[in-house]
């Protein structure tokens, strides 16, 4: 009996003290015991809610930082992607492409079947020029300057003859074609019986006959 009066008044006090006891009692001459662990007493804080782990709030932390570098990553891939869309395309120096094909034509006379700035960072038109049969002349004009900078010769071209005949007997020629997108061209080319155009982004089609473009899509 005074073995279980001496817990129940052990207990009390450490409640009201707001903290956390081990109740260890003694009867008689009987030695010292540790109580049992049914009788040891625990207590939390007096919200009556344990703080939370700080390995937890490192983890939200992480958590936190992880999306946001995600986010930032995204942006920034956005941005290159953009970039990789206009390329070299979207900046053809001093030269036109009406200027490109005059160069051409100038050193080598014959009809143009395309005009296309190159996009790999030499910063210069490949104009075709086609002067009979299978014949065609690929003629590089400087964005820049303007000046014929390479040519070479191809006279086995496929289907050259087929496209020579189409366009030389066309009211639209390459320049015109060009001329008829009210934009900055970066390529014209002759093909499947019409031109087509290229402007920034978007692509054009031009007939042969009359120099209206359809942008296409």
């Amino acid at each position: 009996m005074k073995r279980n009066a001496v817990i129940a008044a052990l207990t009390a006090v450490a409640v009201i003290g707001g903290g956390a006891a081990a109740v260890a009692v003694s009867s008689g001459d009987d030695a010292p015991a540790t109580a049992s662990p049914a009788d040891r007493v625990s207590l939390v804080s007096g919200t009556g809610q344990e703080s939370a782990a700080p390995a937890d709030r490192d983890d939200d932390q992480d958590a936190k930082d992880d999306d946001r570098d995600d986010r930032r990553d995204d942006a920034k891939d956005d941005q290159d992607d953009q970039r990789d869309d206009k390329g070299a395309s979207a900046d053809p120096g001093n030269v036109t492409v009406a200027q490109a094909i005059a160069a051409a034509l100038n050193h080598t006379s014959g009809t143009v079947l395309s005009a296309d700035l190159d996009d790999d960072g030499d910063r210069r038109w490949e104009v075709e020029v086609a002067t009979g049969g299978s014949t065609v002349h690929e003629i590089d004009v400087d964005s820049t300057t303007g000046k014929v900078v390479r040519t070479e010769t191809d006279r086995d071209e496929d289907d050259a003859a087929e496209e020579l005949k189409a366009v030389q007997g066309a009211k639209v020629s390459a320049r015109d074609a060009a001329a008829a997108v009210d934009a900055t061209v970066t390529s014209v080319e002759f093909d499947d019986g019409h031109w087509e155009v290229e402007a920034g982004e978007a692509d054009w089609t031009v007939p042969l006959d009359t120099p209206r473009a359809s942008r296409e899509g």
